[in-house]
């Protein structure tokens, strides 16, 4: 890249950037003129934040090194209980993660059996069926098919009557 590309490119992102600054001020005074209780929620959050702000101010001023210290063991004391909290977390994804692998591959070999006895069970049933279809031909194809007779309805009990001959 050449230096008037690169200058040019700076000055067109600087220019983006002040716009964007000048855009959401301009969005920001725009809310607060038109909704006043929003201005007054402003007002409030800005004068306890510079209180605040003063607060600390006046405290680092008076105790500087003390300041500083108590900062630094916040912040050590922040990382290190967020360690604890991140080393808690990896364990209980690691069991958890663990536990359900084997929750998973224990489902599986159940559904495998499930699927097998589902195929033995409908072989047994083509095997029943093809029983029932030699009853069925037998005693519709027999010869003595005009001596058989239903008794009692739908009871489907079958009586051989005999004809003398």
């Amino acid at each position: 890249m050449t230096q008037q590309t690169q200058v040019q490119t700076k000055s067109l992102t600087g220019k983006l950037t002040l716009a964007m600054t000048a855009g959401a001020i301009i969005g920001g005074a725009f809310v607060l003129i038109k909704n006043p209780s929003e201005r007054t929620r402003l007002k409030e959050r800005s004068g306890a934040t510079k209180d605040t702000l003063s607060q600390y101010v006046s405290k680092v001023k008076a105790d500087p090194s003390g300041t500083k210290e108590e900062l630094v063991n916040r912040i050590q004391r922040t990382t290190s209980v967020t360690k604890e909290a991140i080393n808690k977390i990896q364990d209980i994804l690691d069991n958890e993660g663990r536990e359900l692998k084997e929750k998973v591959q224990e489902v599986k070999v159940d559904s495998e059996e499930i699927v097998s006895t589902a195929k033995e069970a409908s072989e047994e049933l083509k095997d029943v069926n093809s029983k029932v279809n030699e009853a069925k031909d037998e005693l519709t194809d027999s010869d003595d098919n005009e001596n058989l007779t239903v008794v009692n309805g739908d009871e489907h009990d079958i009586k051989k009557t005999i004809k003398p001959n």
